[in-house]
Order: structure tokens, then sequence, then C-alpha cells
């Protein structure tokens, strides 16, 4: 059984525990020319979320990771392992701090990936309506499955992937 799925009121303090949080990081592992991203819905301003704060690293290249984790565990990070939707394992580092849990993922920066975390965030802070209608559904989806972390994650595909295509359309509309 997974931990409950919880799912609490936007706190303001997200960001400035970020921001801290990435002075930490950069400091430590700035000589491998990282880049350091909040995402997630603590990221976003008024969405409720898992009180966790998600942070994706860029790096330059996948042979860095293992300086990396040993870099980080150096201030307060663990490396855990879990199950995603998929059945496949993705590894993250993570950290308490003052009582929130903070998640850091490691990422090759301009993949698919990368990108895709980037826009999505970048779309819901310029939508608040579409924000919304997101928090709506992660609050359904965390009382039906309070207890199953995967099916929530998977509740939620669906519409993060419509926001994505959104996203991604208006992202060319104002690159071209």
């Amino acid at each position: 059984m997974s931990a409950p799925v919880i799912i609490v009121k936007y706190n303001p303090k997200w960001p400035e525990l970020f921001r801290e949080e990435r002075e930490r990081i950069s400091t430590k592992i700035s000589e491998l020319g990282i880049h350091v991203e909040h995402i997630g819905s603590t990221a976003v301003p008024g969405l409720g979320a898992k009180p966790i704060i998600d942070i994706m690293v860029g790096i330059e290249s996948l042979s860095d990771i293992d300086k990396c984790i040993t870099l980080l565990k150096g201030i307060g990070y663990s490396l855990e392992v879990k199950k995603a939707e998929d059945d496949s394992e993705r590894k993250a580092l993570v950290k308490s701090i003052d009582g929130t849990k903070v998640q850091l993922y490691l990422v090759e920066m301009n993949t698919e990936s990368w990108k895709r975390n980037i826009l999505l965030r970048e779309y819901l802070r310029g939508h608040p309506e579409t924000a919304k209608e997101y928090n709506k559904l992660k609050v359904e989806l965390a009382k039906k499955y309070k207890d199953d972390q995967i099916a929530y994650s998977e509740g939620k595909a669906k519409f993060i992937k419509k926001v994505e295509s959104k996203a991604s359309k208006e992202k060319k509309k104002y690159t071209s």
C-alpha cells in the first residue's frame, strides 16, 4: 500500500522553499552546468497540491548523474526508487525541509521530459481557469483513490496530456 494521497491548499511559502533549496543545490553542483526548475503543482500559484516540492535539475549529460547524486547526498538527499504508472522504475532524490518533502529529479537538459514539465508548468501558470479545473480533478481523485498513488496518477494522466497538447499548440503559435 502506498502513502495516502492528500491534496492541500496552495501554500505561498512553497516558492520560497524552492528558492532556498535551489541556492543550496546550485552551490553544491554548479560545476556540472546545471539548471534548476520548480515543477509540479507546488510551482503553480493557487493550485492545490500534495505538499511535496518537485525540483527538476537539468544536467548536460547522463554521465554526470552519479557525481550529482554523490554531491547532493552531502546536503541531505537520499535516493528513492519507486514504480511509475508504466511499471518502470523512477528515481528521485528526496529530503525533508521543515516537514515538507522535497523530490529532486535529475533530467538531461532539452529532452522531451524536460520540455514537457516546463511547458505544463508555464501553461498552468498562464491559464488560471485550467489550473482551477486541474485542482478540482486532483481533489476528486484524491478522495476516490486516497490510498492508491498509482490510480491517482493514472486518473490525472488524460487531463495532463490534454493540457500538454494545448500548451504545445499555443507555444507554436507564439514561436512561429
